[in-house]
């Protein structure tokens, strides 16, 4: 897939045109601060494609590791508020995840560490339902 054509799809999520989202996101994924956190997920992916290059759905989902991880790379504080305001800490479906990444670690657990994980969880499944989302309303438009 064109990256210029994967960036036009994003820049609809951006303003707005959410496809079907919330529906590939956690059960706890609702209201105007996910739907603020889809809508500069779809900004930050199309900032990180080149118009000029051809992606895959793994190219764009491999890209998701590290913007989660940019995405915790903040003060402590902020990660506290953004995972409560998001209230990751209410989700079996991080928390599985959050289980997996944690037993294969040294990650000590404080509590500052582990809302890290919670955070970079929900940021990597959130890139990946907006990479999913752009690429299948980016291919039904080019096979229309």
């Amino acid at each position: 897939m064109n990256g210029k054509q994967l960036q036009e799809t994003l820049a609809k999520i951006e303003a707005g045109k959410l496809y079907d989202i919330f529906n590939q996101l956690p059960t706890i994924a609702a209201g105007e601060v996910w739907l603020n956190e889809i809508k500069d997920c779809a900004r930050s992916m199309s900032e990180w494609l080149d118009a000029e290059k051809e992606y895959d759905i793994d190219d764009l989902r491999d890209l998701g590791h590290q913007w989660a991880d940019s995405e915790c790379e903040d003060y402590y504080s902020n990660i506290n508020k953004r995972v409560q305001d998001l209230s990751l800490w209410a989700s079996p479906e991080l928390d599985e995840e959050v289980d997996d990444l944690h037993a294969g670690t040294n990650v000590e657990p404080i509590l500052t560490k582990i809302q890290s994980l919670y955070l970079f969880v929900a940021m990597r499944q959130l890139w990946d339902a907006v990479a999913d989302q752009a690429f299948q309303n980016t291919e039904e438009l080019a096979n229309a």
